[in-house]
């Protein structure tokens, strides 16, 4: 009796050592967890960039200074509202600006593979006017996308565009802008759609301001003209 009772615990403990042999051959495979599916984001609808160098260049038209700015010897365009005096061979840096490929000015009869429009000179250089405008009206039409809300708006029985840092805004409601900014031929790359005229603004006269704030980077719209 005493023999079956070794033998089935010297049986039992041979299985444990087993066990515990099987076990240390290997590491233990650990699961992974699975791979989340990061949603696809939409770029916005804006590249900015800053530039700077000494003017080489530099013409008036239709509202804004183009300067052909040299650096490093490379050559790049920018654009500013208003007329400044800026004269050839001046060092200036500029703000960020919003850069525009394939842009075509109406009033110069030019095409510029890149250019940048700046919101205005960096702190220490000569300041240009920017023209602010106050636009409004009832909301026609609305759309989200690459961050901005466009809006058609509707007054007088005049359309204008406006765009906005996301916002929510609704069909037949009355919205104003105090600052706006224009920007002629505005292209929309999430919209694939050109703006004759578009106006920029940060926020809605007596709102609670935009739900996003601008994408990074981009310069600061609704300054008031100084």
């Amino acid at each position: 009796m005493k023999s079956k009772r070794f033998m089935a615990a010297a049986g039992m403990s041979l299985g444990v050592v087993a066990a515990f042999q099987a076990g240390c051959a290997g590491p233990a495979k650990v699961a992974q967890p699975a791979t989340q599916t990061q949603p696809e984001q939409k770029a916005p609808d804006y590249e900015t960039q800053i530039l700077s160098g000494k003017v080489a260049e530099t013409m008036a038209a239709g509202g804004y200074t183009y300067l052909n700015l040299e650096k490093d010897g490379k050559k790049s365009w920018a654009a500013v509202a208003g007329t400044p005096n800026i004269a050839v061979g001046r060092e200036v840096t500029l703000k960020p600006g919003m850069v525009m490929k394939n842009f075509t000015s109406k009033s110069l009869n030019q095409k510029f593979d890149q250019i940048v429009f700046s919101e205005g000179f960096a702190a220490g250089a000569p300041v240009s006017a920017i023209n602010m405008e106050k636009v409004g009206g009832k909301v026609k039409e609305t759309m989200t996308s690459g961050g901005y809300t466009y809006a058609s708006l509707e007054k007088d029985g005049k359309t204008v565009w406006v765009a906005l840092p996301a916002t929510e805004l609704k069909v037949g409601q009355d919205l104003e802008i105090e600052n706006a900014m224009p920007m002629k031929s505005f292209n929309s790359k999430s919209l694939n759609r050109t703006f004759d005229v578009i106006y920029f603004g940060s926020s809605i006269k007596g709102g609670s301001g935009p739900v996003s704030a601008t994408p990074p980077g981009h310069p600061v719209i609704g300054v008031p003209k100084k």
